[in-house]
């Protein structure tokens, strides 16, 4: 592995990516009703996700719309407990946080 020093423009965009993936996700940690703001974000409904892996890559395109990545790829951590941001053979972890991991794993509990 080479040194961590910025070797690109693409390198060098990391944090701005970082930053916004991180806003958006605390948006949606900070969110009355996660659901809806889900919903309402990607125009889609809970009924489309089925399992936790679907809906870690839900969260995924919520933390990443409108997001210029710069050529850095964002796809879920393997535990399926935040977003790994990717570029060559760099890689940062952004952690979803206790109530959006809960989502990923359970879904939206049903109301009565």
């Amino acid at each position: 592995m080479s040194t961590p020093h910025p070797h690109s423009l693409t390198d060098l965009a990391l944090a701005p990516v970082l930053v916004e993936i991180e806003r958006k996700l605390a948006e949606l940690r900070a969110s009355d009703d996660l659901e809806f703001t889900l919903t309402l974000d990607l125009n889609d409904d809970e009924s489309f996700y089925h399992g936790p892996a679907e809906r870690a890559a839900r969260v995924e395109r919520f933390a990443t719309r409108n997001v210029d990545l710069h050529h850095w790829q964002v796809r879920p951590t393997t535990d399926l407990y935040g977003l790994a941001v990717e570029h060559e053979e760099y890689a940062v972890s952004v952690m979803f946080g206790k109530r959006v991991t809960a989502y990923v794993e359970n879904g939206v509990a049903r109301r009565d």
